[in-house]
């Protein structure tokens, strides 16, 4: 099977850098939808957190090589049933209790950028509707996830995710540790990782149709150091390796990615 030449992926590069931040943000990000220990009591008004990271990747996306890059944060949640961010979109937590979270979301779906050297019809940005649910286990361990349906006709796909993920208190400051996985149905596969036999033949290279079945998985691991009440730092570590059909496509040319970043965030209110 021919290999696509290495490609250059800015939009999805921000996307990722954004995810990163917002993950690193967890400390009140995570509380928006996944029922860990409240470290404090939940604010009775909105709260908005402004902030800033920087993030290296090493993408697997068709990218063999790698980019440093800053990226703004900003995110707003009302007493943690109501929240909006980059990635996450807009949430409403439906069912919220001490230990149980459900609700949906309306999420972003990032475009697939331009693969250097390929002429391809790539997906562009969309929306999906997800409905999610996520119980705490005795240790602070909460798991949960997610089912997503995109209703733009980007790529008319569907999207399952899973996670498992601890969070404890450390002398250094709160500390996250999570494992996941996420697959999808052919038609999510074949809009971002097929080549239909057009495109094979304008690139000379072979056309693909992925099915269904696990698409990636991974683990992530951030810190988050209170400088103050409304200031924080932070650092952020993650893993995936892609798996299944996905990870044979002629778009790819490795399986692994890897994130490390830092950040300063604000918060206002609360």
């Amino acid at each position: 099977m021919s290999r696509a030449p290495s490609a250059r992926r800015p939009l999805r590069l921000r996307a990722l850098a954004l995810a990163a931040v917002a993950s690193a943000v967890a400390g009140p990000a995570l509380a928006q939808s996944q029922p860990y220990q409240q470290l404090r009591p939940t604010a009775q008004g909105w709260t908005v957190d402004l902030g800033v990271g920087a993030l290296y990747s090493k993408d697997s996306n068709g990218d063999t090589g790698s980019e440093t890059t800053v990226v703004p944060w900003v995110s707003a949640n009302y007493r943690d049933l109501v929240y909006v961010n980059a990635i996450d979109g807009l949430g409403w937590n439906a069912v919220k209790t001490d230990d149980f979270r459900a609700g949906l979301q309306l999420r972003p779906r990032f475009s697939a950028d331009d693969i250097e050297g390929l002429d391809l019809d790539r997906p562009d940005f969309g929306a999906d509707v997800a409905a999610y649910a996520f119980k705490r286990l005795p240790g602070n361990i909460v798991v949960g996830g997610r089912v997503s349906r995109d209703v733009s006709d980007v790529s008319e796909g569907t999207e399952y995710y899973a996670s498992a993920g601890h969070q404890r208190i450390t002398p250094i400051g709160l500390m996250n540790v999570s494992i996941y996985a996420r697959g999808g149905d052919a038609k999510l596969a074949n809009a971002y990782y097929g080549v239909s036999a057009a495109e094979a033949a304008r690139n000379g290279i072979d056309a693909y149709s992925p099915g269904s079945g696990i698409q990636g998985a991974g683990a992530s691991l951030f810190l988050l150091v209170p400088l103050n009440d409304k200031w924080g730092a932070g650092a952020l570590v993650n893993y995936e390796r892609r798996l299944g059909d996905v990870a044979d496509s002629p778009l790819s040319q490795e399986d692994d990615t890897i994130h490390t970043g830092v950040f300063f965030a604000r918060r206002f209110g609360g």
